[in-house]
């Protein structure tokens, strides 16, 4: 029951390369026999936690992007009609340029090669 006061976060930053996919993670299929994508089977599976246990309440959805992933994840969502999934309920949040790197253990924060006054950024 307590699913069904709950909202849900997607971590989807990540492209399929290492994967041997050539697009967003989130567009793989789950499985061969339909092609359900893991967008799709996520957005059902909140979709059902709704149906059942949200008393007519809309659970919310949030997906953080990157600058790689950002428009296709739109597109896939739009193409596709949200999954079922009202437009409302989803918040799509493009993540910065990412995180200061650092040189060492002690964390020492990493400047750039070029300019001692720019940090370097992890994704």
């Amino acid at each position: 029951e307590e699913v069904g006061k709950c909202g849900f976060v997607l971590v989807a930053g990540g492209l399929g390369e290492r994967l041997g996919y050539g697009d967003i993670k989130i567009g793989l299929p789950t499985e061969l026999a339909t092609g359900t994508t893991y967008i799709q089977f996520y957005i059902e599976t909140i979709l059902a936690f709704q149906s059942r246990y949200a008393e007519g309440k809309k659970l919310p959805l949030c997906i953080m992007t990157s600058g790689d992933t950002n428009d296709k994840t739109v597109a896939l969502l739009s193409k596709n009609n949200y999954f079922g999934m009202d437009e409302d309920q989803i918040t799509i949040v493009v993540q910065g340029k990412g995180v200061p790197a650092l040189n060492d253990n002690d964390a020492h924060i990493a400047p750039t090669s070029n300019n001692p006054y720019d940090i370097q950024m992890k994704p």
